[in-house]
């Protein structure tokens, strides 16, 4: 087939101007979708409008793909707005917090010239954004916004208890003069492995737990490291500049990062 959004007309004579295909006949004509697209620097990062209160954009309006990106941005966008029916504080994510603050914060920050599609190397913190932590960053948001009962969030902050135990355990038992968390850094040791030699020693943990305790111990320095980005980052971000800054004096800055940080 032939990728194009052009007219019919012009798409016939496309295709037989080609060689051998003078007489060709387009069983379907390839068509383009358009929509609708507000600049999403004109958006909160509650993905409310800046110039229409009580106005919540998401999907591809606000300039992204229909896929993942426009259900993330539908879930940010509810939440506030009945959020904001109730006078309660704003649903807003960092970017050191999950995919959605990098995808949300990419747009209201930096704005998008061509459909913006969330990949993982936009996400400065992604060791720390993993899918086998996303119950342990997310769940306590929505526990708080209403979406998560009491038994769950219960029984996430019990993982989290068995999982912070289990780790502080393995620090504080000895093997020939080796903890057993420097033991299970090893990239062939298992935490089950430990709990059959060790015993009661250790506490038994469900697979998960022993997943993530595994992770949180083999990716340590890492992990470490990045949390002291995030702070840091954090530090920054809470740093006011006045809004008639021009950042055009700063000549160390890229053009296109000038004219960026001129829009917000």
């Amino acid at each position: 087939g032939a990728f194009t959004g052009l007219p019919y007309d012009v798409q016939i004579q496309m295709i037989r101007s080609m060689d051998g295909l003078q007489r060709a006949e387009i069983a379907r004509p390839g068509y383009a979708i358009e929509y609708d697209f507000v600049d999403p620097l004109q958006t909160k990062p509650t993905l409310e409008s800046k110039i229409v209160e009580n106005l919540f954009l998401a999907g591809q309006v606000n300039g992204t793909s229909g896929y993942e990106e426009a259900a993330a941005q539908g879930i940010v966008a509810g939440i506030n707005a009945g959020l904001k029916l109730r006078n309660k504080e704003p649903f807003v994510l960092k970017r050191s917090e999950a995919y959605i603050g990098v995808l949300v914060d990419d747009l209201v920050l930096k704005g998008t010239t061509e459909p913006y599609r969330m990949f993982t190397s936009r996400a400065e913190y992604r060791l720390m954004l993993r899918q086998d932590n996303a119950d342990l960053r997310l769940m306590p948001y929505g526990y708080r916004v209403g979406l998560i009962g009491e038994n769950q969030y219960l029984t996430l902050e019990e993982k989290r208890a068995h999982i912070f135990k289990g780790i502080e355990n393995l620090k504080e038992i000895f093997i020939n003069g080796q903890s057993a968390a420097s033991l299970l850094a090893r990239p062939e040791m298992t935490y089950e492995i430990l709990h059959s030699t060790l015993g009661e020693k250790l506490p038994r943990l469900t697979s998960e737990e022993e997943r993530q305790v595994e992770l949180e111990i083999k990716y340590a320095g890492y992990i470490k490291r990045q949390k002291a980005e995030i702070e840091k980052f954090l530090r920054m971000e809470n740093t006011r500049i006045f809004e008639a800054f021009d950042y055009r004096r700063i000549t160390s800055l890229r053009r296109e990062a000038m004219e960026k940080l001129q829009k917000v």
